[in-house]
């Protein structure tokens, strides 16, 4: 029995040595087939140029990108280049070596592009609203509502204000007008059914 044991231990090993050597022959010569991965490290002397603008308002930064939506007045160029030129509709509209700069917007859709020697960063259709996250509604309704003038959409804003002053004043009158009439009815009611005793 022992020797069966032996035998068998002997067997496994050998076709584990076996299977060793076929896998490692294997290896040795696929290598000069298998081809080996080279990257160039990047230049410390040439930096990539990288930018991104945003608009802020109130306490909210809304990143610019192409076909999205920002509220404020200003836009906010970052960037790492030796200089941008930012181009707004294709008009030049600033030119800076600064980190950081700030250019007015006004609101409406517009294409802004951020050059650089190396470098462009465009962005097309961005939609800019006013610098008030709630004016977001009736701006939609004064530009694709009713094809209104920016003059009568103040009017009718100021009307709006009017009418709102004058149901609040409507509602003093009323007001006043019931507690006079309560007033006398009540006073009538006294007079007739009480009577006053003057005693000296």
């Amino acid at each position: 029995m022992e020797g069966k044991k032996e035998n068998k231990t002997n067997m496994i090993g050998r076709r584990l040595n076996t299977s060793a050597w076929l896998y490692l022959m294997g290896f040795l010569l696929l290598s000069p087939h298998i081809s080996t991965a080279y990257a160039q490290s990047p230049s410390t002397n040439e930096a990539e140029c990288i930018s991104y603008a945003y608009s802020e308002s109130l306490d909210h930064s809304f990143l610019i990108q192409s076909e999205k939506k920002a509220f404020g007045n200003n836009i906010t160029i970052v960037h790492n280049c030796p200089y941008v030129e930012v181009f707004i509709d294709g008009n030049f509209s600033g030119y800076s070596d600064l980190d950081k700069f700030k250019i007015p917007i006004t609101v409406g859709v517009h294409n802004i592009e951020i050059r650089s020697e190396n470098h462009t960063n465009i962005m097309n259709n961005v939609t800019f609203f006013p610098d008030r996250l709630t004016w977001e509604f009736e701006y939609y309704e004064w530009a694709f509502g009713n094809d209104m003038t920016f003059e009568e959409y103040i009017s009718m804003s100021a009307a709006l204000a009017q009418t709102n002053w004058a149901s609040f004043l409507t509602v003093v009158v009323i007001f006043a007008l019931v507690i006079y009439v309560y007033w006398n009815l009540i006073n009538a009611y006294v007079d007739r059914n009480y009577c006053e005793e003057v005693i000296k």
